[in-house]
């Protein structure tokens, strides 16, 4: 995937992203373009995600989880 740590902080700080479908879904369309790259990533987006937000590390493993299940329905078999 072509995202990098700045741009998760970017819309964590200016465009109100607040999980991590926010970013991955809607704010950098991975998921549509790369649904099992996107879910391999999720757990690096909530990490950076939480450092921005004061999140704990149960709300990082929320995130990923329910990330996962979401972007599943977009895998191709």
């Amino acid at each position: 995937l072509n995202l990098n740590p700045a741009q998760i902080i970017w819309a964590v700080r200016n465009e109100m992203a607040r999980t991590v479908e926010d970013v991955l879904a809607r704010r950098s369309r991975c998921l549509l373009l790369n649904a099992r790259a996107s879910i391999e990533a999720a757990s690096n987006v909530a990490q950076i995600m939480a450092v921005e937000l004061d999140c704990d590390e149960a709300w990082v493993e929320l995130q990923v989880q329910a990330y996962a299940e979401l972007a599943s329905g977009y895998l191709m078999e």
